[in-house]
């Protein structure tokens, strides 16, 4: 590999981080820093700032959220094309394991509205 090709993927790497900032100081500064395992969403990313030492995952819409994102856009299409939330909870009561709380649902149309 030439010099020149190590450049470019080096700015490649820059480039792809680009959009990601510390939320601790702004900085851009960041690295990889290993994964975080989570039961419904799987291996999450982990980032740290070089500047402050700060680690942090990235903020996908469902940050926090102890189910997963498609269960959380299925409750929502089905209750915005109508049915009330204690059907949707009856429905993935039928489909999925754990189930949730129809006051879940009402709290994730609020959260996340058309």
């Amino acid at each position: 590999m030439t010099r020149k090709d190590q450049s470019k993927s080096k700015s490649k790497n820059k480039k792809k981080y680009k959009n990601l900032s510390c939320p601790s100081c702004k900085s851009e500064n960041i690295i990889k820093r290993g994964f975080r395992k989570t039961e419904n969403r799987g291996k999450i990313q982990r980032y740290s700032c070089k500047n402050c030492g700060f680690r942090f995952v990235k903020d996908e819409g469902f940050l926090r959220m102890r189910n997963s994102s498609q269960r959380i856009t299925l409750c929502l299409d089905l209750f915005f094309r109508g049915i009330s939330t204690r059907k949707i909870q009856e429905h993935l009561q039928a489909f999925y394991s754990k189930n949730a709380s129809w006051v879940s649902i009402y709290s994730w149309v609020i959260k996340y509205p058309k």
